[in-house]
């Protein structure tokens, strides 16, 4: 068989993983990765860690320089890509030069929503999705006297306790009535706002932010819709990210808010696959479309797609949300459908003390998702019950207190300081510094 010229476009979790899993495969078929960073495989979860100063700078990358070079994989690096012409196999470069490809992946995960404000382009504002954005919220760091967050959902949370543990004053200003909408529910997100508030960062939830205030060209702080004013020499938007699909339009890939993708990873155009935070795929509770944007789901959707793009017949499957936090110590795991509040249809159980809260959520006798704050163990068994959608034959109430045993213990991956990645890297920064 003649060899595949394979293009991957991008170089996070998803195009690493996939370009693994390619040559893993196929020792002979060229790749070609093409990616808008100044260096591959960035890691945006390891920022806050870097950012709060417990890893070095090099704990930002989850691969060493020598790792395309060693897999003779092409990387090109501040490369941005037009449009795509699915007819011809071919990329359009921005800079007018075109790329044709056999098997294309696209990973180009996910942008920041920026808040409709101009005055959000003021020096000081930034989202916080690369290593020039958290530069950007250290920048003159004596200056800063106070950082406001723009929302309260997982970066933000993260990103606020790692400012306070640097000695920062951190307020978090979130629009819903409850942080983390899509992983927490009411009671979950009391617990972690009452934890946030004793180690003196200030959280307001319901809060609309409607103006950036600006002395010169600086931010100075924001104007909530209420009237008030909050100070902030610093302004981090994390109200969120959206997949970066812009320069699909026209291609005749299917997009529904991101890239419809079936369970081999590939889209309506057969030899196009996504993979990643630029995916919309199906969750496997609902059987709903989703958009799952965390790590461990770019990975294995990468290694799916590069698997199905040299010939084999790989499926995703497990696909639910799965979300782990460590807050100044308070541990909190949410997984599946846990936000649900009490609805037709839906049983909850809960069971809550001053210090931890556990909730099941379960329809039609199956478990559908959880949250477990403060004491996390036990959480295995719920998963592999998930991930199998076993039939609930226990009193359901036994499932919130169940001990501990050997093998219900959670795996490395799924550690709460983002697992392999803080545990490994923090020893090789050590190493390297």
């Amino acid at each position: 068989m003649k060899p595949w010229h394979h293009v991957i476009l991008g170089s996070g979790p998803a195009g690493i993983f996939a370009a693994e899993a390619i040559r893993e495969r196929d020792p002979e078929s060229s790749i070609t990765m093409l990616t808008a960073e100044s260096s591959p495989a960035n890691s945006p979860v390891m920022l806050t860690y870097w950012m709060g100063g417990e890893v070095g700078r090099s704990a930002l990358f989850f691969r060493d320089p020598s790792w395309g070079e060693r897999r003779k994989i092409d990387i090109r690096l501040n490369t941005k890509v037009q449009s795509l012409n699915s007819t011809s196999k071919e990329l359009i470069l921005e800079d007018g030069r075109v790329i044709s490809y056999d098997r294309l992946l696209i990973a180009t995960g996910a942008i920041p929503i920026s808040l409709p404000n101009p005055r959000m382009g003021l020096k000081g504002v930034t989202a916080l999705r690369t290593l020039s954005d958290a530069e950007a919220v250290l920048e003159s760091e004596s200056e800063i006297r106070e950082v406001v967050i723009i929302g309260g959902g997982f970066i933000g949370l993260k990103l606020a306790c790692h400012l306070r543990e640097k000695g920062l004053p951190v307020t978090i200003l979130e629009k819903e009535p409850k942080l983390a909408s899509r992983i927490f529910d009411l009671k979950a997100s009391t617990l972690v706002e009452r934890k946030l508030r004793e180690k003196g960062i200030r959280v307001e939830t319901d809060v609309e932010v409607v103006e950036a205030l600006k002395e010169q060209e600086w931010v100075t702080g924001v104007r909530l819709k209420d009237g008030r004013m909050i100070s902030g020499q610093r302004v981090v938007q994390a109200v969120g990210v959206r997949p970066n699909t812009k320069f699909l339009e026209g291609s005749g890939i299917e997009l529904r808010g991101g890239i419809v993708v079936n369970e081999r990873m590939e889209t309506n155009i057969p030899g196009i696959y996504a993979a990643g935070d630029v995916t919309v795929t199906i969750d496997s509770i609902t059987l709903e479309r989703t958009h799952n944007a965390t790590w461990a789901a770019a990975t294995r959707q990468g290694t799916v797609a590069g698997r199905n793009m040299v010939g084999e017949s790989r499926r995703y499957t497990h696909n639910f949300a799965l979300n782990a936090l460590n807050l100044f110590g308070l541990r909190v795991l949410s997984a599946g459908h846990s936000y649900y509040e009490e609805q037709s249809g839906i049983d909850l159980l809960s069971r809550e003390t001053s210090e931890s809260y556990r909730k099941i959520v379960i329809k039609d006798r199956r478990l559908i998702g959880f949250i477990f704050g403060g004491d996390v163990s036990g959480t295995e068994v719920l998963l592999r019950m998930m991930r199998n959608q076993e039939i609930i034959s226990c009193d359901p109430i036994d499932l919130l207190s169940r001990p501990i045993s050997q093998e219900d213990r959670l795996p490395p991956h799924l550690g709460y300081e983002h697992g392999f990645l803080i545990r490994n890297l923090k020893r090789k920064s050590v190493e390297k510094e």
